[in-house]
């Protein structure tokens, strides 16, 4: 199915490009403040292309002619911020012992993270738990940069999403992509929409639209 293009440059108002584009960013900042030697040059080289690639292919999954296309390029777009992230995983497991320090992933005594682990540095684990919205500028920088990669490929999946069930309403998925998606819908949509539904109240409708508990202990009283 051809994709219309309205608007050549329409990707420039898309979150996921302007979250890209400030990863770009940022990115480049950090990876300037790496000390000079010929691994830590290749590892900022490696990442500045990551985030380069990232933003790119949203571009480029823009331009192209089908909606397929389009999922696919936000795929490679997925795959390379995750390369980004991992990266910034390996600069704070202590992979590189000389950014440790430059990355201020030691923490002071009377930082406000360390009066609640014993750990004298920032852990994988501890980071793995933070939330990436909204970000905490206080955050080193190496962290600060993990949680936009997050945040990102959250939203480059949200949009492949969309893209997904755009394709499913006009039918143009593939046999094999129709059995993938039912593989994985089989197993995610009843433990997803339970937790919806607790967490917000709510009950599902047999049309599939979610209304209030209390909305709907109403009408069955009415009836």
């Amino acid at each position: 199915m051809l994709k219309p293009h309205t608007d050549p440059y329409g990707y420039k108002k898309l979150l996921t490009y302007k979250k890209a584009e400030d990863l770009q960013m940022e990115c480049s900042h950090l990876t300037h403040l790496f000390p000079f030697s010929k691994t830590l040059s290749s590892l900022a080289d490696q990442m500045d292309r990551s985030a380069r690639r990232g933003k790119q292919n949203i571009v480029e999954g823009w331009k192209r002619n089908t909606t397929r296309e389009y999922y696919d390029f936000l795929g490679f777009s997925i795959g390379a911020v995750a390369e980004l992230e991992e990266d910034c995983d390996d600069i704070i497991r202590g992979t590189y012992p000389e950014l440790v320090e430059k990355m201020e992933l030691k923490r002071e005594k009377r930082d406000e993270w360390a009066l609640s682990t014993p750990s004298s540095h920032w852990t994988l684990s501890e980071v793995e738990k933070l939330r990436f919205y909204p970000l905490d500028p206080k955050l080193p920088l190496v962290i600060q940069l993990k949680l936009r990669s997050k945040e990102l490929n959250f939203l480059l999946k949200k949009l492949q999403d969309s893209l997904e069930q755009k394709m499913k309403n006009e039918n143009t998925l593939s046999l094999k992509d129709k059995s993938q998606i039912i593989k994985k819908n089989k197993s995610e949509s009843e433990n997803v929409e339970l937790k919806i539904m607790q967490e917000n109240g709510l009950v599902r409708l047999e049309n599939g639209k979610f209304i209030p508990q209390e909305v709907y202990d109403r009408i069955k009283g009415d009836k």
